[in-house]
């Protein structure tokens, strides 16, 4: 019939156009079974890394699937160069009956690819309920986080209300904000989703999380439909949290001149000292000052500078989740500041967390793109040969995530380049090539 590329070929092309015809005709004249089989998991898209399986699946054409997967018995969870499965392709499209069939014969619904996303992440991206409750009843992983957060961020963000309701049922945590850097209850108030809130609140989400400068009760105070405050301050969130280097809930009404929201803030907030004049007038007055500004920007450099010692200090401890927190923080205060960026990527790597690991040298490199630089006019050997390795241990991570080896290799990798990076004299000179 032709070399075994050219079978190959067929085979993708029979997929691509859903001609079940032709790929039966393809394997009668193979003949042998498990050569056959060996091509349709092997034989894949140049660009995109789909196999067969992934082409039946995206078109939606279940008699192709069914027959792929019960009369060839191909291989179930093969991946795509991004590390997509066919049951994520199938999620990503909508096709609930593929997703079940895929699941029947033993397809994992808790792979994710080199972003993060899983099946139920593109369920919840499509808004599809009928296919979320598929997944989440076959004990999808609801947590999972993925570069656009977790799949309760998703459905808050989206105002899915019924979306949020079986989350929450199903187990998410309402205080889980990782990837995204706003919580579930920050989202909801920006989103303006109440009914959203409200279930957070009754799935005991926590009012006075604090991350990046904004609380949810922050958030509310800024914005003008006052039902987000009042249930905020009912669920007992304080608007006096010793947080100095942030405003209170009643400095960002005032930064937006949200009179009713201060008149709802003022009663309940403790007197700030440098305030000349305590009133509802004098707050929005003295905060719109040249000499507020200049405080802001003044406290804005002390934030980041004590964020930058304390990430170190936890991280020369081993405290890396803490170190990573901090410098979270940091990099989404100067998003830029690829210093703090690379700090970031290299503990993420030290526990594991590749995928973030990966986008943050990705980030790096994007920001960047000459590194390996010269140093005071020499090129760094050391460091070209540590570029190379941490380059091609990116390559073999992303083909092939689930190997512990390659895992570890790469970890290795990353940790080895960033200690270099970090290394440089001072933030300056890396700054100086951008």
């Amino acid at each position: 019939m032709g070399s075994t590329s050219e079978i190959g070929a067929s085979i993708i092309e029979a997929g691509a156009s859903g001609d079940l015809n032709q790929l039966k005709a393809i394997r009668k004249k193979v003949g042998d079974e498990w050569e056959f089989r060996k091509i349709c998991d092997q034989y894949a898209d140049f660009s995109t890394g789909r196999n067969v399986l992934h082409h039946a699946v995206e078109i939606g054409h279940f008699e192709m699937c069914k027959f792929l997967i019960k009369n060839v018995q191909v291989y179930v969870d093969a991946l795509t160069y991004k590390m997509d499965t066919p049951i994520a392709q199938a999620a990503k499209g909508g096709r609930v009956k593929i997703v079940e069939f895929l699941i029947e014969h033993g397809a994992k619904v808790s792979l994710a690819n080199i972003e993060g996303f899983t099946a139920l992440h593109y369920a919840l991206l499509r808004g599809n309920l009928e296919l979320m409750e598929l997944l989440l009843n076959n004990r999808a992983p609801v947590d999972a986080q993925c570069v656009d957060g977790t799949p309760l961020q998703i459905a808050v963000s989206r105002g899915n209300v019924e979306a949020v309701k079986s989350l929450l049922s199903h187990g998410a945590n309402p205080n889980i904000f990782y990837a995204v850097v706003d919580s579930p209850l920050v989202i909801a108030v920006k989103s303006r989703s109440f009914e959203c809130l409200k279930l957070l609140l009754e799935f005991n989400a926590d009012p006075n999380l604090y991350f990046n400068g904004l609380s949810a009760l922050s958030a509310a105070a800024r914005d003008s439909d006052t039902r987000f405050l009042k249930s905020l301050l009912a669920a007992k969130a304080d608007p006096n949290l010793l947080h100095k280097d942030v405003l209170k809930p009643i400095e960002e009404a005032a930064m937006v001149r949200n009179r009713a929201a201060m008149e709802i803030l003022f009663p309940v907030t403790k007197r700030l000292a440098h305030y000349p004049n305590w009133t509802v007038d004098g707050i929005i007055e003295y905060i719109q000052s040249e000499e507020f500004a200049a405080m802001g920007k003044e406290n804005m450099i002390m934030l980041l500078t004590k964020l930058d010692i304390g990430g170190m200090n936890d991280a020369c401890n081993k405290n890396f989740y803490s170190a990573i927190i901090q410098y979270r923080k940091a990099t989404n205060l100067r998003p830029c500041n690829t210093t703090w960026i690379s700090k970031l990527s290299m503990w993420e790597a030290r526990l594991g967390i590749k995928t973030q690991a990966l986008l943050g040298a990705q980030k790096c490199i994007t920001l960047m793109p000459d590194l390996p630089v010269p140093v005071r006019g020499e090129i760094d050997a050391a460091a070209n040969v540590i570029f190379k390795k941490f380059l091609m241990a990116s390559l073999a991570f992303c083909l092939e995530p689930y190997n512990k080896d390659i895992g570890h290799s790469f970890g290795v990798c990353l940790f080895d380049y960033f200690v270099w990076l970090t290394q440089m004299s001072s933030p300056d000179e890396i700054l100086s090539i951008i």
